[in-house]
């Protein structure tokens, strides 16, 4: 810290970011300890790798493909490899979850089509192949493969995929599709972001009760919860509070 603080005003800047990116590996890091050696001892060096190798991809912010081909590219070649030679569902299914992490969003989904056309009740490929849907915008070929995995397997992902038909739907304006699924969701989970859905749903029914009471219910759940639970939906509860003071 020292050695940034010499540098003036930018060396300040360098530090804070260093701070944020050891305060990011401590709060989400499972194997914190490696990343936060590299941190430690490499300084700016290394919070810049942290920034690109872990940051970056848990971030909503786009990475250029061209950047994310840098950082993922041996194993890009490795899958592309291993899917021209093997040619397995499970090899397809690797070579678009890459695709996808490096936004080619078009390439991505042919990789899983082609999985789905080997195995077509194939659940990650379906969750593969919807969700890159969902990226492209394209909601109603979103849905029907999400409908089919939610046949196949209601929990999957621990009901994410769950809260993300239910998305969909209410995206798509079958606000009483939505509705439906959500309570049937409500029976094995309580997941913050349905609740807000819900309540989406009932405001624009017209139902301001029980948008409040969805909101209301979510915001004490996720606030009674353990800590480190709270901290990763704590921005549902700020999004609820903000509705909360809107509904009328």
């Amino acid at each position: 810290m020292g050695f940034f603080a010499a540098l003036g005003p930018l060396g300040l800047l360098a530090t804070g970011f260093w701070i944020w990116m050891i305060y990011d590996c401590v709060q989400n890091e499972r194997d914190r300890h490696i990343w936060l050696w590299l941190l430690i001892f490499l300084h700016g060096i290394g919070a810049a790798i942290y920034f690109v190798a872990r940051w970056l991809p848990r971030s909503s912010i786009p990475v250029p493909a061209s950047l994310g081909r840098w950082t993922k590219r041996d194993e890009l070649w490795q899958a592309e490899a291993a899917a021209k030679n093997i040619g397995k569902p499970t090899q397809f299914i690797k070579l678009g979850n890459i695709l996808h992490q490096i936004g080619d969003l078009d390439k991505a989904a042919d990789a899983y089509q082609q999985a789905l056309a080997k195995e077509p009740e194939n659940l990650d490929a379906l969750w593969g192949y919807s969700t890159v849907e969902i990226d492209r915008k394209k909601l109603s070929a979103a849905r029907a493969h999400l409908q089919t995995l939610m046949e196949l397997k209601p929990d999957f992902k621990y009901g994410d995929a769950s809260v993300i038909y239910g998305r969909v739907l209410y995206e798509l304006g079958d606000l009483e599709a939505a509705k439906a699924h959500l309570e049937g969701h409500f029976k094995s989970w309580g997941s913050p972001e349905a609740y807000v859905l819900m309540a989406k749903v009932h405001h624009q029914q017209g139902n301001i009760p029980a948008a409040r009471e969805a909101l209301e219910t979510m915001i004490i759940k996720v606030k009674g919860s353990p800590p480190y639970y709270y901290r990763q939906n704590r921005h549902f509860v700020g999004q609820g509070e903000r509705m909360l003071r809107t509904l009328q």
